[in-house]
């Protein structure tokens, strides 16, 4: 499973920056489908390059007006994104605040419970250098949000505390889920191998009452 995300997370976003159209089906706030063509989202897009067929004109939609899109690649893999907001935590006061604005992110897992993958391709700024990291973000099914879990960006990740920062938002998110916050507390979560530890998880624990 691990060697299928990375795959899926590497091709999704080596192609982000191209022109590139690909079959997608949106769907509006409303639930309603819209099938056609879409460009690849970033996770701060404005608006989405959409059209209904290969020669037809171009639209540029509102992100607000869409839920989520569902792109499929040639070869018949179908990535997810979805528009919701970032809940995270905040570094002097330790609480978790929920962003203003909604973000793209990349959903790998959707069961009872979501996780979400938001990519940044770092900055080589120096006034503002970013090495490349990847986040990732929790919620039970059907919330408006996903609550920051941990960043995966090398050594600094190990710094940072992926075991106690992903048991920290457990007892946010999964406070009335019992079964999941208590398996969390008790795994020791390593770099390497958070995403597949929380999926098994989740896997083992889908009825959290």
């Amino acid at each position: 499973m691990k060697k299928i995300i990375l795959i899926a997370i590497t091709v999704l976003f080596s192609v982000s920056g191209h022109a590139k159209y690909y079959k997608a089906i949106l769907y509006l706030a409303d639930g309603s489908p819209k099938t056609g063509l879409a460009k690849l989202v970033e996770d701060t897009e404005s608006k989405v390059y959409f059209k209904t067929e290969e020669n037809a004109k171009t639209e540029k939609i509102s992100s607000t007006e869409i839920s989520k899109i569902v792109y499929t690649y040639e070869s018949g893999q179908i990535i997810t994104m979805e528009y919701l907001y970032l809940t995270g935590l905040n570094v002097f006061s330790g609480k978790f605040s929920k962003s203003k604005n909604k973000y793209w992110f990349n959903i790998i897992y959707d069961k009872e419970f979501k996780i979400g993958k938001r990519y940044d391709k770092g900055s080589s700024k120096t006034n503002n250098f970013r090495s490349a990291n990847s986040s990732y973000f929790f919620e039970k099914k059907g919330n408006d949000h996903l609550v920051f879990g941990y960043n995966s960006m090398g050594n600094v990740v190990k710094s940072q505390g992926t075991d106690a920062r992903i048991k920290k938002m457990s007892k946010e998110v999964f406070r009335d889920c019992p079964k999941i916050s208590e398996a969390i507390e008790k795994e020791t979560f390593t770099t390497d191998n958070a995403l597949n530890q929380i999926i098994e998880i989740f896997d083992k624990f889908q009825n959290c009452k």
